[in-house]
């Protein structure tokens, strides 16, 4: 629920903020929701990465990986046909790893938090 939640509104802020509205996102929504840190990370990680992962997806395919290849000739990739394909997963693993550390970031703040209230 919580990965979803982070997905939608992450989704709708980024067409309006920059990319790092991520992380206030994640941070918010695990400060609210999450029960336990693995599961703070993982909702986190796993909206995040699939959210950029289906966006870059949107975007390279329709005009034929282009920008992709170029970014992949950038970091000096092989030339290999798929290279497209490890630079949009590394675009969901950045992606991922700011919301999961954020998330997790969120969930020890709730738990420090209420650790000084009693």
């Amino acid at each position: 629920m919580t990965s979803l939640l982070i997905l939608i509104t992450s989704l709708v802020l980024q067409l309006f903020l920059p990319w790092w509205v991520i992380a206030p996102v994640a941070f918010g929504f695990a400060l609210w929701k999450s029960p336990k840190a693995g599961k703070a990370f993982g909702s986190g990680f796993l909206a995040i990465f699939l959210l950029w992962v289906s966006l870059a997806l949107l975007k390279t395919l329709p005009n034929e990986n282009i920008l992709a290849n170029k970014v992949a000739g950038m970091f000096m990739l092989p030339g290999l046909r798929f290279n497209w394909l490890i630079i949009v997963f590394l675009t969901g693993l950045i992606g991922g790893f700011v919301a999961g550390l954020a998330a997790l970031t969120g969930f020890y703040f709730k738990k420090i938090a209420m650790k000084d209230k009693n």
